[in-house]
């Protein structure tokens, strides 16, 4: 299956790049994208476990199962007064 997946904040000015498109196999949860992205894209890994993950406009927990077409989104976490 295809992904799209959306980068912002830190990770889109380390990978230098917005958007990134790759295929997973059927069944894939975000968790195995997460994998898929540490060994593929240099510098993806730091600081993930605080961002937020949103499938398709909505927020997903990493269990979540993908489907073809979906458009994934890293959220840095947001800070402010």
């Amino acid at each position: 299956m295809k992904i799209t997946v959306k980068l912002f904040g830190p990770h889109k000015e380390k990978l230098n790049k917005d958007s990134i498109f790759l295929s997973l196999s059927d069944n894939s949860n975000i968790f195995d994208l997460i994998c898929n992205l540490n060994q593929n894209e240099p510098g993806f890994k730091d600081n993930v476990k605080s961002y937020a993950v949103a499938v398709n406009l909505i927020y997903q927990d990493k269990d979540f199962i993908l489907n073809d077409g979906d458009e994934v989104a890293f959220i840095p976490p947001v800070s402010g007064g």
